[in-house]
């Protein structure tokens, strides 16, 4: 196996640091201690804050596109891939999403951008969804997410499939107009 970059090294440190601190509270030199680098070693990589938060957007964009590529062909696949990954929240990676959301505008706006842009590109495979169900299953996998990343109510298992069960028909019936 071989041994991460120490770019990456760097990446992860800030991003351990990002979800225990807030990402407006971490610092260069605090990154540097915890990825056990000089703070010129990590300048050399990430010249600032801003390029820090930027590797990390990388990060996510890999995993959106790997989500996407992943995601099923079939209307009913669909629409269960979506609303099984609003509610499947995976702690370092989507506590990573939820500081990244929270301290976006407050330290840089171009990340906010970013982020905004992929939650937004997550969500392209519903577009082949007849009529408006892309948009409703979009808005419930978004509304679930966001509960599960802030420990919010969810529906119990049973309640949770009836939603997605009422979702799949909708994709079945003929189009609306």
């Amino acid at each position: 196996m071989t041994r991460p970059s120490q770019r990456e090294v760097v990446l992860d440190a800030f991003q351990d640091l990002v979800v225990e601190l807030g990402a407006a509270n971490v610092t260069l030199e605090a990154a540097a201690d915890r990825a056990g680098v000089s703070k010129g070693g990590l300048l050399y990589h990430f010249p600032s804050k801003s390029d820090l938060f930027a590797g990390l957007c990388d990060r996510l964009a890999e995993v959106v596109d790997r989500a996407i590529a992943e995601s099923p062909d079939d209307p009913e696949g669909l629409v269960r891939w979506y609303l099984s990954a609003a509610t499947d929240v995976v702690v370092g990676e989507d506590t990573l999403w939820l500081s990244l959301f929270a301290a976006t505008h407050a330290v840089d706006e171009d990340v906010a951008a970013i982020l905004s842009d992929l939650f937004a590109r997550y969500s392209t495979p519903l577009r082949t969804l007849p009529g408006v169900v892309g948009e409703h299953v979009r808005l419930v996998g978004d509304g679930l997410y966001f509960n599960a990343l802030i420990g919010g109510p969810l529906p119990d298992a049973k309640h949770l499939e009836q939603i997605v069960d009422s979702l799949v028909r909708r994709v079945a019936a003929p189009p609306e107009g």
